[in-house]
């Protein structure tokens, strides 16, 4: 699955020379007392002209963040010193987004990254890009502070109409019931309060007066007005119809990078610029690689630079413990923090129960940037087993003999389990699977295969085959395709099943073929099929599995179709356990969801490796606690 192939403006060879050579730095700095994430792109002699991006919020800056990372290194190809923060209680900076005020605080970390680039990057000019809320808070610093020039990529004109989407996301969504705060909105993942829902409906960019030259407006239907309203001001503005904006906004794995778009804002900010002069030199204490919420350490690791690999560390501030690392990859092609944000305050849990926990893009996802475009955003990419490899290596240079345990939701889940059954390094003791859905991969493959799919429908159609109710509206004619109809569609899903059966029906009378060694020693996907026999390597090199899955999710249901004698064995023997999460959907969409899997995880790792402090530091999340102790269904 390599979406970034299928890109339709793709750098031309001379637009990716100049980008190979950018320097990115992740460091922290101080905003209204708390440690705000960011990332600094320069080329060599980058200008004195500084460009802040101001990210969207929410699902949107995670689906947003690789175009925005491909975006500033555009710019700084092209002379520019370029800022990509995370706005507090966002992405990898200090706090959560349930926090008060947080519009107010918003606000404040854009004064105090332009300020950052003024008095440390030796900025003496300043433009802000904006996308959607970021457009909006690049408009509000405006009628503040004068600046050069300002790129509105649809914007956020009207903070109602924001608001108004939002609620339909979330009255959509599949687990829309939750224990949100009423009067609070959970869309896609995140949680917007009833203050801040009130702060963003109260935007109105109609009502502000920008201090800038030029204004660029790459509206996605309409500009709201805002063109007119910015030339009344005297700003020479501009609307720019771009494209792309669909497919880069689209889930992780799926996005493509508008290139053409991100050509077209960046000629026009050179356009307006005069020449720069060089920018003077960043000192390496203004570069800070560590920052201290609470009870944790957070820090900055370049496990590699060939291959490029990224992390942010979690640990126990000020204390030792001799708990598990835990390496924590990618969720489909979202960054390091995860969906909905859900690794990070995971992470920081973690350490505060004393696992040092390491959140990582394997290489070509997110900030681990792959040397090669063309092999980028591969969720499935083979080389993760190799950049596990590399991390576990780096791990080691820091504590040698710690254990490690690997863990993953959806692909992350997929690279923990063949990491198990494939790497030789004897520091991997377990592997937890967070909502698996294939425990097999080859080059080709889609999310989506037709077979997984009907086994899925035919677990379903299973389940309800033993409810009167069901049965009560077939025979009665009152399903939505009546008696005949119904008929007819679950024969089209028992005939490729059948023929599927039959297949492993006699493919189980042939002789088994012995997997060669040499296919699980190297680092890639498995040569074929075999999941009992990945189960059986994994028992073999005294590793252990657990597994948590939504109770809709098809990770349990497709192992125990593919190996149920090898996993009830590894039940019996203590190296496979299961635990199912009540109204949960596949990336943990509501908060109610995201805090009882913190917790079920939290309990199961004490009672595996203890933890200090106590157990009851864990946050409330409610809900049972299920363990299955077979898994014979």
């Amino acid at each position: 699955m390599t979406p970034a192939a299928d890109d339709p403006c793709p750098c031309m060879p001379e637009e990716q020379a100049g980008m190979d050579h950018i320097e990115r730095t992740a460091f922290y700095f101080e905003s209204g007392g708390q440690s705000l994430f960011a990332w600094l792109h320069r080329a060599a002699g980058a200008g004195d002209h500084g460009v802040l991006i101001c990210p969207p919020l929410g699902h949107e800056q995670v689906h947003a963040h690789r175009t925005l990372r491909h975006l500033a290194d555009r710019l700084a190809a092209a002379g520019f010193t370029v800022l990509r923060p995370d706005y507090l209680g966002t992405g990898d900076s200090e706090g959560v987004v349930e926090d008060p005020q947080r519009l107010a605080t918003w606000q404040t970390n854009v004064e105090d990254a332009a300020a950052w680039l003024r008095s440390m990057a030796g900025c003496r000019k300043i433009s802000l890009v904006g996308l959607r809320f970021g457009a909006a808070l690049a408009v509000q610093y405006s009628a503040r502070h004068e600046v050069e020039n300002l790129v509105l990529w649809a914007p956020m004109v009207k903070g109602r109409r924001y608001v108004r989407e939002l609620t339909a996301l979330a009255q959509t969504a599949q687990m829309a019931a939750s224990e949100a705060e009423a009067g609070s909105i959970e869309a896609m993942g995140f949680v917007y309060t009833r203050e801040m829902a009130a702060d963003l409906g109260k935007i109105d960019l109609l009502s502000c007066t920008p201090r800038c030259q030029h204004a660029l407006i790459a509206p996605i239907s309409g500009d709201g007005g805002l063109l007119d309203h910015l030339a009344k001001q005297g700003v020479a503005a501009e609307s720019v119809a771009v494209s792309g904006y669909n497919e880069m906004m689209a889930e992780p794995h799926d996005t493509v990078v508008p290139h053409e778009a991100l050509k077209s804002i960046t000629e026009w900010m050179k356009a307006k610029v005069p020449p720069m002069r060089a920018a003077a030199a960043i000192s390496p204490s203004a570069l800070v690689t560590s920052m201290q919420t609470g009870g944790v350490r957070e820090s900055i690791h370049r496990i590699s630079s060939a291959p490029d690999l990224f992390g942010i560390l979690a640990e126990p501030a000020g204390r030792e413990t001799s708990l598990p690392w835990l390496v924590i990859a990618n969720a489909g092609a979202a960054h390091h923090i995860g969906p909905g944000r859900l690794h990070v305050p995971l992470a920081r849990q973690l350490a505060e129960l004393g696992y040092p926990s390491l959140r990582v893009d394997i290489n070509g996802i997110g900030d681990s940037v792959a040397a090669d475009p063309e092999n980028e955003n591969d969720a499935y990419a083979a080389t993760a087993f190799r950049d596990v490899s590399l991390v576990c290596d780096y791990l080691r240079t820091r504590q040698p003999g710690r254990p490690i345990v690997l863990m993953g939701l959806c692909s992350g889940a997929y690279v923990a389990f063949q990491s198990a059954a494939q790497l030789p390094d004897p520091a991997i003791i377990e592997s937890i699977l967070i909502n698996p859905l294939v425990f097999f991969w080859k080059e080709g493959m889609v999310i989506n295969d037709t077979s997984m799919d009907q086994l899925v429908a035919w677990r379903e159609y299973g389940r309800a085959f033993f409810k009167w109710s069901h049965w009560k509206k077939l025979l009665t004619g009152k399903t939505r395709t009546g008696f005949v109809g119904s008929i007819k569609r679950f024969s089209s899903h028992l005939k490729p099943l059948a023929e599927k059966v039959g297949k492993k029906l006699v493919a189980s009378l042939q002789p088994a073929r012995p997997a060669a060694p040499e296919q699980y020693l190297g680092c890639g996907h498995p040569a074929r099929q075999d999941l009992a026999g990945d189960l059986q390597r994994i028992a073999s090199a005294g590793r252990t599995l657990a597994m948590f899955v939504s109770d809709n999710d098809p990770g349990h249901f497709l192992m125990m179709y593919q190996a149920r004698r090898k996993a009830n064995q590894l039940i019996r023997q203590g190296r496979l356990q299961c635990h199912f999460i009540p109204n949960a959907d596949h990336t943990f969409s509501t908060a109610d969801a995201r805090g009882r899997f913190h917790r079920m995880l939290i309990e199961y790792l004490h009672r595996r490796f203890g933890s200090t402090p106590s157990l009851g530091a864990a946050p409330k999340t409610g809900g049972d606690v299920l363990l299955a102790s077979t898994l014979s269904s």
